[in-house]
């Protein structure tokens, strides 16, 4: 969900709540009936209660096609094999895969990975931390290489290209 979606999403939620707090009041007689059905009359002809409603209407279908069409990062990767036929891998048990193998790198911590699939091959960028003192050329290439030798050996793939972009230089914690 986009930080847009998120923002949308929570004041909605205040807007439902100030709305139950409402109901509530309205409920236990806090406020009689009658006041409040005095000021719901007065709402037919303002302009401002019919814009008000129309964005609430407007939030309310976004948040909905935010959720039913929004990709949350559980989308699967189609891999199509001759001899094993259609094999779906989630790209998150990918990402999880690739970064516990990046750490365990000499001088490698804290990867953060993200794949991308493009004509059955796979294409790999780390955000990692480097510790002090680490030859990061070096590193990078071994990173590199033990990508495309354990994605190969457990999924039976390509990878096309391994990104490691080094977010930080320092120890681990």
């Amino acid at each position: 969900m986009s930080i847009f979606d998120r923002i949308i999403l929570t004041l909605y939620t205040l807007l439902m709540a100030v709305a139950a707090v409402l109901i509530i009041i309205v409920s236990i007689n806090m406020v009689p009936l009658d006041q409040f059905v005095a000021f719901a009359t007065r709402i037919p002809g303002r302009w401002e209660y019919t814009v008000g409603g129309a964005v609430l209407l407007l939030v309310s279908v976004r948040l909905f096609v935010a959720n039913w069409w929004s990709n949350s990062g559980s989308a699967d990767l189609t891999i199509e094999s001759e001899h094993d036929g259609v094999i779906h891998v989630s790209e998150n048990a990918l990402e999880d895969y690739i970064a516990s193998f990046s750490n365990e790198v000499y001088g490698v911590h804290g990867a953060k990975v993200h794949v991308k699939m493009e004509d059955q091959k796979l294409s790999v960028r780390i955000n990692a931390s480097i510790e002090p003192g680490i030859n990061i050329p070096d590193t990078t290439d071994e990173v590199r290489r033990t990508v495309v030798k354990n994605i190969r050996k457990v999924v039976g793939i390509d990878v096309s290209d391994v990104a490691l972009y080094c977010k930080h230089i320092k120890a681990k914690e």
